[in-house]
């Protein structure tokens, strides 16, 4: 056979192998809402965030934003914003504390730049050192840094005490930083970093998992460091004795995991994964799986082949060839016409009872969709299909939402990223 049609004929079995494979596997998915009633959100304005932002205004790509907020779980019920330019602020029995906590301003922010999440360890009241995500001025590279408090002052961190956790190279392109740091319920520091940027994954780092890029990163900063690292390689770390992976994976094939969570009661993971033209994801991962998983960019778009992929007949997957498919995913080209996902958090709260177990989240809507900042729910049912709703009754204020947060009685809050403002979800009585 000539070699050429050999190569087109192997390109066309291994797609409709894809496409066999994607509808055996893919989850079942009911976004009618099912029986039981879902709750309905509201909305009370939390902060301008366009007020006290470093550069008095979020709008446009360069602009400061708020990036994420969360609590320290210290008791303080303190909540500390992350400004994209470079500083996190105290929100400290209500009002906004006049001095920054942390100040390591100019950073860059073109594109998806910048100061992007914080996190605070368990027991970070004895500890008096958190972590950040971030990207460098100059070469645009990921860096997780871990700072100190200031032992005089809780409401101020140390600057110059910056150490350097961690430097992934992110230089070629501007975009797909991934940029949250959560710590699951394991005490293990967990980040999604994006496939390196451009479109449709040139390197192919989605499924290399001799890189980090493209992947969900796992790694312990609380213990012992392994000799020449600042953090060490948990012992179950799935690629761990793999010859030639980067030991950091916890799972990989994902293009741009800008927002993720756990859910705090049974360490459940949510991944809120960007995706390319049609096909926006939201993958889960149990509490007790042992990682490892393949999310298959840049392979698949969600459950679907990529075929117009440049180097599609060259792309080889990874390690795990099982592709885990989205619990959830929604189209471009078909309603509700999500177009950036933006990933939120699983409620557990005390404040509204009926939202417990259900994970909220967004869409950033960037032109051409019409989500721009509804509100969405996921949830089980008792079959255990999968179900999303819009929740927001088209009353959402939010005008593009980047971003989720919460606080340590469990609240939760989203960020529009057009005007700045942050707002706290609320319950609504039950329409009639």
């Amino acid at each position: 056979m000539n070699p050429a049609f050999r190569r087109l004929f192997a390109s066309i079995a291994f797609t409709v192998l894809l496409a066999s494979a994607a509808r055996a596997q893919r989850p079942q998915m009911d976004n009618t809402g099912g029986e039981k009633p879902w709750p309905q959100v509201g909305f009370v304005e939390f902060l301008d965030g366009a007020k006290i932002s470093t550069l008095g205004r979020t709008n446009g790509e360069n602009g400061d934003i708020i990036t994420d907020m969360r609590g320290a779980g210290d008791g303080s019920h303190r909540i500390f914003l992350s400004e994209r330019l470079g500083k996190i602020l105290i929100m400290k029995d209500g009002k906004l504390l006049p001095d920054p906590f942390l100040d390591i301003t100019p950073q860059r922010t073109n594109q998806e730049r910048g100061l992007l999440s914080l996190a605070f360890p368990p027991d970070y009241k004895k500890k008096g050192h958190f972590y950040i995500y971030r990207t460098d001025y100059d070469t645009g590279d990921v860096i997780i840094e871990r700072y100190k408090v200031d032992p005089k002052n809780p409401d101020h961190a140390l600057a110059e005490s910056a150490e350097t956790i961690l430097r992934v190279n992110h230089r070629s392109q501007p975009n797909h930083n991934g940029g949250q740091l959560q710590f699951g319920t394991d005490g293990m520091l967990y980040f999604g970093i994006g496939d390196g940027g451009s479109g449709y994954d040139p390197p192919l780092n989605g499924q290399n998992i001799k890189v980090l890029l493209g992947k969900m990163l796992r790694i312990d900063v609380e213990g012992k460091p392994d000799e020449g690292k600042a953090y060490h390689i948990p012992s179950d770390n799935p690629f761990l004795k793999t010859p030639g992976a980067a030991p950091e994976i916890w799972a990989f094939g994902l293009r741009n995991p800008w927002r993720f969570s756990f859910d705090s009661a049974n360490g459940d993971m949510y991944i809120g994964n960007v995706g390319q033209d049609l096909w926006e994801q939201i993958y889960y991962q149990p509490g007790k799986d042992k990682g490892g998983e393949n999310y298959g960019w840049s392979i698949v778009e969600g459950s679907h082949p990529v075929l117009n992929h440049p180097q599609n007949t060259a792309q080889a997957i990874g390690p795990n060839p099982k592709i885990t498919y989205p619990v959830a995913e929604f189209s471009h080209n078909i309603p509700p016409l999500f177009t950036s996902i933006t990933g939120g958090y699983v409620y557990r709260g005390k404040e509204f009872p009926d939202w417990q177990g259900i994970y909220f989240f967004s869409d950033w809507g960037n032109g051409h969709g019409t989500v721009l900042g509804q509100i969405w729910a996921l949830r089980r049912d008792e079959n255990g299909i999968w179900q999303t709703h819009q929740v927001d009754n088209n009353l959402s204020p939010l005008l593009k939402c980047h971003s989720f947060g919460t606080d340590d009685d469990g609240n939760l809050y989203a960020m529009s990223f057009a005007d700045g403002k942050i707002y706290k979800l609320i319950e609504l009585p039950p329409q009639k």
